[in-house]
């Protein structure tokens, strides 16, 4: 028996109507959990993403400040806000998240031309052609006419993206909207100029020159359009009469340029001495030269010329960069070395590390090369991305397949629509074997990039050689050889997929061209097995053996010699 039972009552007891309801006790006490913990999750607010990502920077930590800085965007109003986060996520190389950032500051500032304009880049990276051109007419503006300054400054922004087949279907898009610009076509037909679509180059250029024949930028175009498919002589002629046209020393001097371009050596250097005693000694005359000795194996000319030029401003990386390679060509490794690590900034910076690891790989040295990648990623975070891949290849060179792996999973976190580093990774999982991985990585590159060719012939390759999926395989191999029916490694795989598919006369003949374009022993190996099953034994047996002495450690022609010569 509790003691306490039977003791009075010495609180007022609480009479009925001035009790609440149980049902009332029970919704304030869930209401006040509820408050407490819709406090306690709340989702942080802009002002302590921002902090996150200013930690996450002084850690280092490059993909978490992005993707705080992209949360902190997408969470606040305030323009600023998703302007910084642009250019973060942009300047160090994260798509995904440069698309969500940008896309909140063209929400916030939609007459702005510049968000729209990176929006218009960012699409681009992921062929999303029809897209970016809708973002890049909105950051030209309405102004009707435009100016040719503005086609041409959007141009010259272009030209720093790796794709230059997309820029050139990009601004053919643009040029179909408003053909009669000059400035838009000259653009143009530089950029198929890049491309290798000379064809392209030499109208949009003949089209630039209608409304200005004097005008001395599209015939240029015009003359390396020329030049570059192999018309040298008229090329040579056509810059020549826009010389005695209109004297200018930078038509000259593309005209020595050409020259030398074209092997006609002495004739560039007359053209050069005749500049020279015109203008005096000048770096962009001393730099042809230098160029010009470099290609003709004069490294000592070179050499002092571009010493030359170390002290002239920008252009002393430049000169750094070609010296190395001087040192390189004359057997000193380290002496490269120590010019491409003077290379602190600008266009040449990343390939100088590339170089420096090269000669490490070459040295024998390829622990150190990948040391090195590393240590400049840290060091230098806004360019880390470019040089991820370089080191993938060197870890798989030194048998690391699963580091090698990490690593381009850590270069799709910064560009995860990025074509080459989806075809690298998909080699290597398919090499260990992994094959639906391998297709996965494929499919999701041909879904990017559906008019890739070297996405589509990697995906059907891989379809047909390892998978009983050749009439799959022979949609994609077809349509990377319909883009690029000279390509020998898409002939080889048309080949072999039509032999997969019993076609196998059709498929002696791709072959059999393939490897006059290119002597490779995997090509070999593919042919000799269709010469067996059509019964010329004889003939796969002598391709087999002259494969196996030319190319002694090639898996494909091992295999096949072991399987049909056992």
């Amino acid at each position: 028996m509790n003691p306490a039972a039977n003791r009075a009552p010495y609180l007022t007891p609480i009479r009925c109507r001035d009790r609440p309801s149980v049902l009332v006790l029970v919704a304030l006490v869930l209401g006040l959990t509820l408050g407490a913990l819709s406090r306690a999750t709340a989702a942080p607010g802009p002002d302590e993403l921002l902090r996150d990502a200013e930690s996450a920077l002084g850690n280092r930590d490059l993909s978490g400040a992005a993707a705080a800085f992209t949360a902190a965007a997408e969470a606040s109003p305030e323009v600023t806000v998703a302007e910084r986060a642009t250019q973060f996520t942009f300047g160090a190389g994260f798509d995904a998240l440069a698309e969500r950032a940008v896309s909140r500051w063209v929400a916030l500032a939609p007459e702005n031309p510049l968000p729209r304009e990176l929006l218009g880049r960012l699409k681009l990276r992921r062929h999303a052609v029809d897209e970016a051109t809708v973002e890049l007419l909105a950051a030209l503006g309405p102004g009707e006419p435009r100016r040719d300054e503005v086609y041409l400054a959007l141009a010259s922004d272009l030209s720093s993206e790796d794709n230059a087949g997309l820029v050139t279907r990009t601004l053919a898009r643009l040029t179909a909207l408003d053909p009669l610009a000059p400035g838009l076509q000259l653009a143009l037909g530089t950029a198929a100029l890049r491309s290798g679509d000379y064809e392209l180059a030499m109208g949009a250029a003949e089209t630039a020159a209608l409304d200005d024949p004097e005008w001395p930028e599209p015939q240029l175009l015009m003359a390396r359009a020329l030049a570059a498919s192999g018309r040298e002589d008229e090329a040579l002629a056509k810059v020549a009469a826009i010389s005695a046209a209109a004297p200018n020393p930078l038509i000259d001097l593309e005209y020595a340029r050409l020259l030398a371009d074209t092997g006609k050596v002495e004739e560039a250097r007359e053209k050069l001495a005749e500049l020279t005693v015109l203008f005096g000694d000048r770096p962009e005359i001393n730099r042809t030269l230098a160029f010009l000795d470099l290609a003709t194996g004069n490294l000592d000319g070179a050499d002092q010329r571009f010493d030359a030029l170390d002290d002239s401003g920008a252009d002393r990386f430049e000169s750094f960069y070609y010296r190395a390679q001087i040192a390189a060509q004359r057997g000193d490794p380290e002496g490269a070395r120590r010019y491409l690590g003077r290379i602190s900034s600008g266009p040449y910076l990343v390939p100088a590390q590339l170089g420096i690891a090269q000669s490490l790989v070459q040295a024998g040295e390829p622990g150190q090369a990948v040391e090195h990648l590393t240590a400049f990623g840290f060091d230098h975070p806004a360019r880390a991305y470019d040089v991820l891949e370089y080191k993938a290849q060197i870890l798989q060179v030194m048998k690391r397949p699963d580091e090698a792996l990490a690593v381009y999973a850590e270069a799709l976190q910064y560009k995860p629509t990025a074509i080459p580093v989806l075809l690298s990774r998909g080699a290597l999982l398919e090499q260990e074997g992994r094959i639906r991985e391998a297709l996965a990585d494929l499919e999701r590159a041909v879904k990017i990039a559906p008019d890739d060719p070297l996405a589509a012939n990697a995906y059907g390759y891989i379809l047909a050689n390892r998978t009983r999926q050749a009439r799959k395989a022979w949609v994609y191999v077809r349509r990377a050889y319909e883009i690029q029916p000279r390509s020998a490694p898409i002939q080889d795989s048309v080949g072999w997929t039509l032999f997969k598919l019993g076609r196998v006369q059709e498929a002696r003949s791709h072959l059999e061209e393939a490897l006059d374009r290119l002597p490779d022993p995997e090509i070999a190996s593919h042919l000799a097995d269709v010469l067996w099953k059509l019964g010329d034994r004889d003939a796969a047996t002598e391709l087999l053996m002259s494969a196996a002495a030319a190319y002694p450690d090639s898996a494909p022609v091992r295999d096949t010699a072991e399987r049909l010569l056992r």
